[in-house]
C-alpha cells in the first residue's frame, strides 16, 4: 500500500528531475480519530541511473494513546524506476509491511511483501498511477493486488491538493486512502486523510507534515539511515535506525539544534533468513544550545530524552532525561569536515546519575571518490561502560553511502553481569543539506 500512500511525495520528487542522488524526508505529526498521537517519518533515497534510478525508503507509522500503547506499521521498500519521456515513469518495487504494538501483547503480526509494478503519468498538476502485482510470502490469504491512485495539485487554488488511492486485493477486497493537504509554506502542510488499510478499520488522521527541501528551502540540516547486521549475536539479528536534525537561530556565533532519532533492534529468528520481529522501539530527542568560542571550538548546553518502548510485549516502557555540557570541534560530528573530529559530554542523567561520554573520528585516507575513516564512541555511568568502534567508508556527492564494520560491547561495572561484545556490519546513507 505504500506504493500509493506515498504518491504525493514521489510526485514532488519526480517533478524536478535531476541526474544526481537525492535524499528526502517527510514527517507527519497529529491525531487520529481514536484520539491517539500519530507520528510518521519517511526517509527516501534516490540514486540515478541513465533514464531512471534506484530508490530505497524506510518509514514507520506510530499511533499511541496516553499510556504509550498503540500500533506501529513498519515499511521497508526498494525498487527501480525507468523514465519513458518527460511524463511517464515505470516503476518496479518490493514493499515489506508489518504491524506491531508497543507496550502490549500482540497476538498476531501481519507480515506482507508486495511485489508491485506501476506506471506513473504526470501532466502539470495532475498525477495518475496504475499498478499491479502479487504478494510474496508473509501472512496467508494474500495473492494478487492492483492499485490506482491520483493527486490533483492546485485544486481550486494553488495551495490545495487532493489525493485518492485504491488497492484491490485478490480481486475481492477494496481498500482506500483519500484526503487533502493545504500548503502553509514551502515545507509545511496541513493534511487530513481517511484510510482503510488491509483488515483494519477505517481511521482518519489530521495533522501537520514537514517536508525537506534544499538550499534556502531546507528546514533540515542532516538526515541519515543505518541498517546493520549481527550474524553471530544470539539475541539480535539487525539494527535499523534513522536520524534527522533541524537548526534554528543559526549565525556565526550560535545555533539551536533539534535532533530526533529512532532505533529498532530486530530479534533473531530460528535462522538468519527466518522471520523476525522488532524487540523494541527507541526514540531519542536531543536539544543543543551551541556557542562558538574560537575557530574549531564549540561549547553547548545539551538535553537528551530517551524513550524505550517494548514491542509486542505487555511490559512498562522506560524513559530517561539527561542534561549537561558538551565540547566539540565542529557543529555536527557526522559531517566529514575534518580529519580529526571529537565531542566530549558530561552531565546528569535523572535515572542513571552522573554520565559522561564522547566521540572521536579519525580520517584514514581520502581519495577523490571514497573516504576511509574510523570512529570510537563511548559512554559511562555508575553501572555500565558502552563502547562502539567502527571502520567506515564514505562515497557519493549529494548523498553519501557509508558501509561499515564495527564492534560493540557493554561493560558492566559489576563483573558477574559481564555481557559479550558483538561484531556487526552494515550500510548507511547520509545527507547534509546546504
Amino acid at each position: 500500500m505504500v506504493a500509493f500512500i506515498l504518491l504525493p511525495e514521489v510526485a514532488r520528487a519526480e517533478a524536478t528531475k535531476k541526474e544526481e542522488s537525492r535524499a528526502t524526508l517527510a514527517v507527519e505529526y497529529g491525531l487520529d480519530s481514536l484520539e491517539r498521537r500519530y507520528y510518521r517519518p519517511r526517509f527516501r533515497f534516490d540514486f540515478p541511473i541513465r533514464k531512471g534510478g534506484l530508490f530505497a525508503e524506510v518509514q514507520y507509522h506510530s499511533r499511541m494513546n496516553g499510556r504509550l500503547q498503540g500500533a506501529i506499521d513498519y515499511w521497508v521498500d526498494a525498487g527501480v524506476r525507468r523514465e519513458l519521456g518527460r511524463q511517464l515513469v515505470l516503476e518496479l518495487r518490493l514493499n515489506h509491511f508489518c504491524r506491531h504494538g508497543t507496550a502490549r501483547d500482540t497476538p498476531y503480526v501481519w507480515n506482507l511483501n508486495e511485489l508491485l509494478g506501476r506506471a506513473v503519468l504526470e501532466r502539470g498538476g495532475l498525477t495518475l498511477a496504475l499498478g499491479a502485482g502479487a504478494f510474496i510470502g508473509g501472512s496467508a490469504g494474500y495473492r494478487q493486488l492492483a492499485t490506482a491512485g491520483g493527486e490533483w495539485r492546485g485544486f481550486l487554488f494553488p495551495e490545495l491538493s487532493l489525493e485518492a488511492q485504491l488497492k484491490l486485493v485478490n480481486f475481492r477486497r477494496l481498500y482506500h486512502e483519500a484526503g487533502f493537504s493545504l500548503a502553509l509554506n514551502r515545507s509545511l502542510d496541513l493534511f487530513f486523510r481517511n484510510v482503510r488499510h488491509y483488515e483494519f478499520p477505517a481511521i482518519s488522521y489530521l495533522g501537520l507534515r514537514l517536508r525537506s527541501g534544499d538550499g534556502g528551502d531546507a528546514f533540515l540540516d542532516t538526515i541519515s539511515v543505518l541498517v546493520g547486521a549481527s550474524p553471530f549475536d544470539d539475541l539480535l539479528k539487525l539494527e535499523v535506525g534513522g536520524r534527522f536534525t533541524m537548526e534554528f537561530f543559526r549565525n556565526e556565533a550560535r545555533r539551536v539544534a533539534l535532533a530526533i532519532e529512532f532505533a529498532a533492534p530486530i530479534l533473531n529468528g530460528d535462522a538468519f533468513f527466518a522471520q523476525f520481529w522488532p524487540w523494541k522501539m527507541i526514540y531519542d530527542i536531543g536539544l543543543d544550545y551551541e556557542r562558538r568560542f574560537a575557530r574549531g571550538l564549540f561549547g553547548a548546553w545539551v538535553a537528551r530524552y530517551r524513550l524505550d518502548l517494548p514491542v509486542d510485549d505487555d511490559r512498562p516502557f522506560a524513559a530517561s532525561l539527561f542534561t549537561g555540557l558538551a565540547l566539540r570541534n565542529q557543529p555536527d560530528f557526522d559531517v566529514l569536515e575534518r580529519d580529526v573530529r571529537y565531542e566530549v559530554m558530561a552531565g546528569y542523567d535523572f535515572k542513571r546519575g552522573f554520565t559522561a561520554g564522547g566521540r572521536l573520528g579519525l580520517g584514514i585516507c581520502k581519495g577523490r571518490a571514497v573516504k576511509v575513516f574510523s570512529e570510537l564512541k563511548g559512554e559511562v555511568d555508575s553501572n555500565r561502560l558502552r563502547l562502539d568502534l567502527r571502520l567506515s567508508a564514505a562515497g557519493g556527492r549529494t548523498v553519501e553511502w557509508r558501509p561499515y564494520l564495527g564492534w560493540k560491547k557493554d561493560i558492566c561495572l559489576e563483573p558477574e553481569q559481564e555481557l559479550p561484545g558483538k561484531l556487526l556490519f552494515g550500510l548507511g546513507f547520509f545527507k547534509k543539506f546546504q
